[in-house]
């Protein structure tokens, strides 16, 4: 009765067990880059960035992150160069704070999930539950210093399939980016398009592509 009684306990505790952050990162990290091929990853991503007034971009991203090292070439008219945390403007009238954010913006977003792997990314313990279109979801919660970031990941197949971050969270001020598509960068699946919204208002802001990468 004993051992009957304890196994009870134990499959109870098991049923009820939490999932950590940390499991549900192994299980988007499994689907976008299975081999773990984005440490070393060394290659030229193409892109095109729409917005509704037309104004539209191509940029080139030369990457090699076994060397922590960036170009980013945004329609021949802004071009950065970042080695670690030092950086060169080729062209342009951007400084070098401008190189580092535009390195960090492309390094980040484009590296998601696995950016998440960096040191010390403050994640919440707990791992929230929500349905995207009708697909289960598990959510990550980042409490950044200057903001708060949610990342929603299909529980069936371990698929980012957007994520959101607030500046002002009480209010709900911050952008929606919402994820189509996927495009092979080697073995790793990257979501192709990104296309970002204001909240709370929902209102359009552009969508960046990735074309292609070399």
């Amino acid at each position: 009765m004993k051992k009957l009684l304890s196994l009870l306990v134990l499959l109870t505790n098991i049923c009820f067990a939490q999932t950590t952050p940390s499991q549900v990162l192994d299980m988007a990290a499994s689907y976008h880059d299975p081999n773990g091929e984005w440490k070393s990853l060394s290659t030229t991503l193409q892109f095109t960035e729409t917005r509704p007034s037309g104004d539209d971009r191509k940029t080139t991203v030369v990457m090699n992150n076994s060397k922590s090292y960036m170009k980013v070439d945004r329609n021949s008219e802004n071009i950065y160069e970042v080695s670690n945390e030092s950086a060169e403007v080729l062209k342009g009238e951007h400084d070098e704070k401008q190189a580092l954010r535009m390195r960090n913006y492309y390094l980040y977003l484009w590296g998601l999930p696995m950016k998440l792997y960096d040191e010390g990314t403050p994640f919440d313990e707990e791992v929230a539950e929500d349905q995207i279109e009708g697909k289960k979801c598990h959510v990550l919660r980042v409490v950044y210093e200057e903001d708060t970031w949610y990342f929603y990941i299909d529980q069936s197949s371990g698929r980012m399939l957007q994520y959101r971050f607030y500046k002002d969270e009480e209010a709900g001020k911050g952008e929606l980016i919402k994820l189509e598509d996927e495009i092979l960068v080697g073995q790793i699946k990257i979501p192709q398009k990104r296309s970002w919204y204001t909240l709370p208002e929902m209102k359009y802001l552009g969508t960046d592509i990735l074309i292609g990468s070399e």
